[in-house]
């Protein structure tokens, strides 16, 4: 019979890797990769926002949640990575798609341009939230998108 590790007659080898240790210094915050100053594009019009990310791919208008009792417009920019939901004509929801997983990493409110803050709920591996920062409702960091909220829900 045979195992992962080879031939369960041949003990002689040792199957064993080597394992690297890395020293981890907790007085060094960890680095954040940048996706972008979200303050370019939040409370804006699409023409303000269509100058920082470019031309809208496309838009539709949008009924229903988020927007019950307002009429609003979603648009989609840098192939469809990035949507906002402008209502009122103001950039008010926006979802970032394809962003690195930053859920276990308390500074990654920084990869949108904001300054280091202590987060209002983690969980690791799935969500990390920041909520009243700079005028935005909420800011979530999930696995591999990022949701900001500058006003509340109907």
């Amino acid at each position: 019979m045979t195992s992962c590790g080879g031939s369960s007659t041949d003990n002689s080898q040792n199957t064993s890797t080597p394992t690297e240790s890395k020293t981890v210094d907790p007085t060094k915050e960890e680095a954040v990769p940048t996706i972008g100053d979200i303050k370019k594009i939040t409370g804006k019009t699409l023409a303000e926002v269509e100058k920082v990310l470019g031309k809208a791919e496309s838009k539709e208008k949008v009924k229903g949640y988020p927007c019950k009792n307002t009429d609003c417009q979603r648009a989609y920019f840098k192939n469809s990575n990035v949507e906002v939901i402008f209502k009122k004509s103001k950039a008010d929801r926006i979802t970032i798609h394809n962003v690195p997983d930053l859920t276990s990493n308390d500074n990654a409110i920084q990869a949108l341009g904001l300054p280091s803050s202590k987060p209002t709920f983690k969980n690791p591996n799935t969500v990390i939230r920041w909520n009243e920062v700079d005028g935005m409702n909420e800011i979530s960091f999930f696995t591999d998108y990022v949701l900001i909220k500058v006003t509340e829900s109907e």
